[in-house]
């Protein structure tokens, strides 16, 4: 669950509180009406300092996790205050407007200035039930039993209120420890195919080295050994005076070393000008399956299908990458222990699927890696979707495939 996530959910159960709360007294004090032998004017003051304090608790629900809530936060309690304060024994309306101040002072203010909002809570709900006198009436403060009671209600809702919001922080904190070691898992893994893929790059360099040294060698060898001869026949020849059928022999010996030579060097000259052979794209897909698979523990299964033909340098690159981008999401958000890819050639186009078994969400972001590839296929004339289904994630791409597409 992202950090974003909780707080909208933060801020949905205490807008949900507050509206319900400060519903109830509303309806309650028009059922009640004003409280008696006191002057109607008192009738509009509630009314507006009872939508002050509702305004003052959203703004704090709008800055929830934020110090700054704590100031509306305590505004709304003293405009609860004194909205109370004249309702003298009649303890329901009093009772949601502390609760909801309550409950908003615990979730929406950050521990621990959360810890401040109870006690002033409480001490706010201790001077609302007071004998005291206004307007010329002295007002009746309800019952020990309910001023107790109602003491106990607020408590509990904010101690509720206060574990609950710590409870929030725990798992913020261990949600950003797991995104931290889940970007860490994928930073290794890609390090690990890079490395393998580094180790693959070393190993054909050192074959091409050595094959080089090898014709170098042989050049050098049988380059040697051949001239040799020919300067050896040349010597013969010329202590063969009288001897015709002797030197024609001796002739063509020298002329077969020339020509054995000469082509022997020019094998040799094409053999070093060859470069190492482009790895073809079935083989590319199957060595970077086996890398991710070998390098993460999840099962990679990839089907070709007709798609077995070779195809240009710029097309394989971005195949390998979109496939790259697919297998590090599938394992750094989906979780997914399982990935089937699979590759078909239709109407002069390759389309190839990816799916994984982790864990869908409807809540889908498209992140820059697949933006990216997204803007890269859509370049090349193709189309690329991405998103959840039921049981894991599925990307497709389909890029198509002209004549300068494939490989000769």
């Amino acid at each position: 669950m992202g950090q974003h996530s909780i707080t909208g959910r933060l801020k949905s159960i205490c807008l949900f509180i507050n509206l319900s709360l400060f519903g109830i007294a509303l309806f309650q004090y028009l059922i009640d009406g004003p409280p008696a032998d006191i002057p109607d004017l008192w009738n509009s003051q509630f009314y507006l300092l009872l939508f002050l304090a509702l305004g003052f608790s959203l703004l704090a629900v709008v800055l929830a996790e934020r110090p700054l809530a704590a100031i509306p936060s305590l505004l709304g309690l003293i405009a609860v205050l004194v909205a109370v304060t004249p309702e003298g024994s009649r303890i329901g309306i009093r009772l949601c407007l502390f609760a909801a101040t309550a409950v908003t002072g615990g979730l929406c203010v950050p521990p621990p200035y959360n810890l401040a909002m109870g006690p002033a809570v409480i001490i706010a709900a201790f001077a609302s039930i007071r004998t005291e006198l206004a307007w010329d009436v002295w007002l009746v403060k309800p019952s020990y039993s309910e001023r107790l009671g109602s003491i106990i209600v607020i408590a509990v809702l904010y101690s509720i209120s206060v574990i609950l919001s710590y409870a929030i922080k725990i798992i913020r904190e261990e949600g950003t420890e797991i995104a931290n070691l889940e970007n860490t898992i994928a930073q290794l893994t890609t390090a690990n195919i890079g490395f393998q893929e580094y180790a693959k790059y070393v190993e054909e360099q050192s074959r091409e080295l050595e094959r080089k040294r090898i014709t170098k060698e042989i050049h050098d060898i049988i380059g040697y050994t051949l001239t040799t001869v020919m300067m050896l026949l040349r010597e013969a020849k010329l202590h063969t005076e009288g001897a015709s059928h002797i030197r024609n022999i001796l002739d063509e010996a020298d002329q077969q070393c020339q020509s054995g030579l000469a082509e022997t060097r020019q094998s040799l000259r094409q053999l070093r000008t060859i470069e190492t052979a482009a790895v073809s794209m079935v083989d590319a897909i199957r060595k970077l399956a086996y890398s991710f698979q070998h390098a993460t523990g999840v099962q990679v299964q990839v089907d070709f299908g007709n798609a077995l033909g070779p195809v240009n340098e710029s097309v394989q690159n971005t195949i390998i990458r979109l496939l790259q981008e697919g297998m590090t999401n599938a394992l750094r958000h989906g979780k997914a222990s399982s990935i089937t890819i699979s590759l078909w050639i239709h109407e002069g186009a390759l389309i190839i699927d990816m799916m994984d078994n982790g864990r869908g969400s409807t809540e889908f972001n498209e992140g820059i890696g697949l933006a990216g590839m997204r803007e890269t296929i859509t370049a090349l004339g193709g189309q690329f979707s991405a998103g959840p289904i039921s049981g894991g994630f599925k990307l497709t791409a389909q890029i198509p495939l002209g004549e300068d597409a494939h490989g000769n």
